[in-house]
């Protein structure tokens, strides 16, 4: 079975998950303080979790230099989205930059990969994670705010999934084994990311007014970009590289396909953006991205059997 056959079912059983969501908080079994109180709980808990019980592995010389090579491989793909941006989104707002420069590579990139690529696949979305997470707390909040004073080192380095790989890089390297009840427990843990996120992004979907996410024309050109335009632009700098690491390859693949990031609509409404359309950007592209990222992974599978 080729690697988007895989996606694209992963992806089916995600929206089964999503719908899940959708039916808890129209059946008033999940409130708005309810969703708040799951997103905290992923950002600053259970994400990072998982991030760090990636690096629970023995210490491979070769694995740690793609490791390193997909840090150095990921802020060219992110230079990529922000070059797009200058070309086709010079006069939109704030909030469409933003929502086109960003993937949702934690909700959705991270539970894909590990459903697909497993725990070693998580330990490089990491190394791509640790980068977008530095440039949403950096460059992504001046894109919102056009307040540089904003962007502070705490915020860049230690937010909790920067501290979650961090961490876990340093016990790779020291070769720092957890005993077994701790690191079951926080496989345990890490389990529930998916389940968690997907519930959460269905809520969204149910708190939206769904007539607004289909009918804002902008919104289309904006996801457009985010779900096809970059992703195929990322791909084609993959097969340019010098990549023959299939792993490596597709974790890229997946995290740079994925919808566009929930932080659109945080940071919106954190920063003075447009948080309502912020939201609407996430719901679209969530929905849409069933049909674009196996179209898009099957693209990226045919590349690199041409590499």
């Amino acid at each position: 079975m080729s690697i988007s056959s895989i996606i694209l079912q992963q992806l089916g059983s995600m929206f089964v998950l999503i719908f899940f969501g959708y039916i808890l908080v129209k059946r008033n079994v999940l409130n708005p303080s309810g969703t708040k109180q799951i997103a905290n709980m992923l950002a600053n808990f259970i994400t990072p979790v998982l991030l760090f019980m990636s690096f629970q592995q023995p210490y491979q010389s070769t694995q740690f230099k793609w490791f390193l090579a997909t840090v150095g491989i990921a802020i060219l793909l992110m230079a990529a989205r922000i070059i797009v941006n200058y070309f086709f989104l010079r006069n939109a707002s704030r909030t469409d930059r933003y929502a086109t420069t960003f993937t949702n590579a934690g909700f959705i990139g991270i539970p894909l990969v590990q459903a697909v690529l497993g725990f070693e696949g998580v330990f490089f979305v990491s190394a791509y994670s640790t980068v977008t997470n530095i440039l949403q707390r950096t460059y992504g909040i001046y894109i919102i705010s056009g307040d540089k004073s904003l962007i502070t080192p705490r915020n860049s380095f230690l937010n909790p999934a920067s501290l979650g790989s961090l961490v876990g890089l340093i016990f790779y390297l020291l070769q720092i084994e957890l005993p077994t009840i701790m690191s079951d427990s926080l496989y345990t843990i890490s389990d529930l990311n998916t389940p968690l996120a997907m519930i959460l992004l269905g809520s969204y979907v149910a708190e939206s007014k769904l007539a607004d996410v289909f009918t804002h024309r902008r919104a289309y050109w904006t996801t457009f970009l985010a779900l096809i335009l970059s992703p195929l632009i990322s791909i084609a700098i993959l097969w340019l590289l010098p990549l023959d690491n299939y792993l490596v390859f597709f974790v890229l693949a997946i995290a740079t396909s994925a919808p566009i990031a929930v932080n659109t609509a945080l940071f919106s409404q954190l920063y003075g953006g447009d948080y309502e359309y912020g939201a609407r950007l996430v719901v679209l592209s969530t929905l849409l991205s069933l049909i674009s990222m196996p179209l898009v992974l099957s693209i990226a599978e045919f590349a690199f059997s041409m590499n």
